[in-house]
């Protein structure tokens, strides 16, 4: 476990990147978190097109606003500095750590706006930038993995994070070649490899594996056991590789094992984690670990859903719930849970540099725009979990105006922080 921030170790602070790295990438994402639900406010048909993999469009766009501006932007950001103290090795180049910013932030641009206006060439303009920058991460996280000293369950996570970033990145430009070359593929089969590539791969390997050390820190709790850990990633990968082969040969009963063998891997970390946490030294888990476990229960819904669906147990509609519950369900509402965490600890540990002592972290977490924030991210979710279930555009509209309401809460959160970090 990680030290807190007024017993961060000299070790441990010499392999901190500067302030302004991650900051950027979390800034990023929240400028990128009030666009996407701007775009799905704007088109509410969207939630259903998405479902049937609708090809181009606003649809693509905003779920790209989140999955590359939201969700890839913070996973960049966060390991670029926590996984440095966790295999205490440090970022192999700040400079790049750098330039995958400046590539990634005009790439997902690009992309959302080919995809929102029609335009493959655009598109696929932004999927190379995208393309790129993801190269020079992923050479950074394999930097860092292979020279890796200790916490052996986090890094066998990021190994595994780290090839299904590959397959994703190659699955997804063959699928913008299909749209702007008219590559011959099964765009529905490519489409959903993709999807538990990126969903159930590459974030959800990164956020179990970080879930090891992060939530622990923050409750001051032990660390689950790294026997459990790694079995239970085991299981996942076995999940997502199975996942791929059904896909690969059109077995719906695979699919199907695949999404039990998921939820059972899914199962067996939250309850590693929970019993971690109940050995906690802190009397209270505070807001953030409502979102947490919200998104756990979102996380082993969508693996429930995935089963029935894959055996064509549940009506189509079903298609639309599946995909609120993992991507702004399970994988935006637990990345924003921990970066409410995470950008505080961090301004902490930089504030309190040069010989000064670190100051409270609680001295760093406006707590007001945070809690309306928590109520109007639950609305959205819950008014877009109706949505896809009665398919009422209204309710999809409602709930992108909630959410979108919660993104601007969030983004007031952030510039606070960073007022207070300037000071």
């Amino acid at each position: 476990m990680i030290p807190a921030a007024g017993a961060f170790t000299a070790g441990a602070r010499s392999r901190l990147l500067p302030a302004s790295v991650p900051m950027r990438y979390f800034g990023a994402a929240i400028v990128f978190h009030a666009l996407a639900w701007a775009m799905l406010l704007a088109s509410p048909g969207a939630l259903a097109r998405l479902a049937a993999f609708g090809g181009l469009g606003p649809a693509l766009a905003a779920l790209h606003l989140v999955t590359l501006g939201v969700l890839a932007m913070t996973a960049v950001g966060a390991t670029l500095q926590l996984f440095p103290i966790a295999t205490r090795q440090a970022v192999r180049s700040v400079v790049a750590a750098k330039l995958v910013w400046w590539l990634l932030v005009p790439g997902v641009a690009m992309f959302a706006a080919g995809a929102a206006a029609y335009r493959p060439q655009l598109l696929g303009a932004g999927a190379a930038t995208v393309a790129l920058a993801l190269a020079v991460y992923a050479w950074l996280l394999y930097q860092n993995l292979r020279r890796a000293r200790g916490m052996r369950a986090v890094v066998a996570h990021g190994w595994g994070a780290l090839g299904s970033l590959v397959l994703l990145a190659a699955t997804g430009l063959a699928l913008v070649a299909h749209y702007e070359h008219g590559l011959a593929l099964d765009r529905g089969a490519f489409a959903a490899a993709h999807l538990v590539l990126a969903a159930y791969g590459f974030m959800g390997l990164l956020a179990l594996g970080l879930s090891q050390f992060l939530l622990p820190m923050f409750a001051l709790s032990p660390a689950p056991s790294p026997r459990g850990a790694l079995a239970a990633l085991s299981a996942a990968a076995g999940a997502i590789l199975l996942a791929l082969g059904a896909l690969t040969v059109g077995s719906r009963a695979l699919l199907a094992t695949a999404a039990v063998l998921g939820f059972a891997a899914a199962a067996a970390h939250i309850a590693a984690m929970q019993g971690a946490l109940r050995k906690r030294l802190r009397p209270q888990l505070g807001p953030a670990f409502v979102l947490v476990r919200v998104a756990w229960a979102c996380l082993l819904a969508s693996l429930a859903l995935a089963s029935l669906i894959a055996l064509h147990w549940v009506p189509p509609r079903a298609a639309a719930l599946f995909g609120v519950l993992l991507v702004p369900g399970w994988l935006l509402t637990f990345v924003l849970a921990v970066l409410q965490r995470i950008v505080p600890f961090l301004a902490t540990v930089h504030a309190g540099g040069q010989g000064r002592g670190a100051p409270l972290v609680s001295s760093f977490t406006p707590v007001r725009p945070l809690a309306v924030h928590r109520i109007l991210h639950l609305g959205a979710l819950a008014l877009l979990l109706v949505a896809a279930a009665t398919g009422a555009d209204w309710l999809v509209r409602a709930g992108a105006a909630a959410g979108l309401a919660g993104a601007l809460a969030y983004g007031a959160f952030f510039t606070r922080v960073l007022a207070r970090l300037k000071e």
